[in-house]
């Protein structure tokens, strides 16, 4: 949610009546897509059958592209996760900064990634 107004507009569920990594899948239909749809009166939620393909959720957002996310295997509370976490995403990128943290060069020049010092020191405390 995004400013009170959710980000997910449309789901779309697809699987395969007779294949075993839908089994998760058409539980779900079968047990919990009537009380998330009712739950969640904001979404479009579509169900369509793909004979013979692995079962995939397809969310379509406001402002984003769609996300699409594997249901394969997956048991029915692991498909509530799913479909759940494509609910509650939010796909606005966050702003940038213009430019980079630092605009000056340093004075020691630039350190990187296990650089070696050239000599051994010590360290003195005062």
């Amino acid at each position: 949610m995004n400013r009170g107004v959710w980000q997910l507009r449309s789901l779309l569920i697809q699987y395969c009546n007779r294949s075993g990594s839908s089994r998760g899948v058409k539980d779900y239909a079968e047990r919990f897509l009537v009380p998330f749809a009712e739950a969640n009166p904001q979404l479009s939620i579509a169900v369509s059958m793909r004979p013979g393909k692995h079962p995939y959720v397809r969310g379509w957002y406001v402002q984003d592209r769609p996300k699409r996310l594997s249901l394969m295997n997956l048991s029915a509370e692991q498909v509530i996760e799913r479909i759940q976490l494509l609910r509650d995403m939010r796909p606005i990128g966050l702003r940038k900064n213009a430019k980079a943290f630092r605009t000056t060069p340093s004075i020691q020049g630039e350190w990187e990634l296990g650089q070696k010092l050239d000599r051994p020191h010590a360290v003195v405390r005062a």
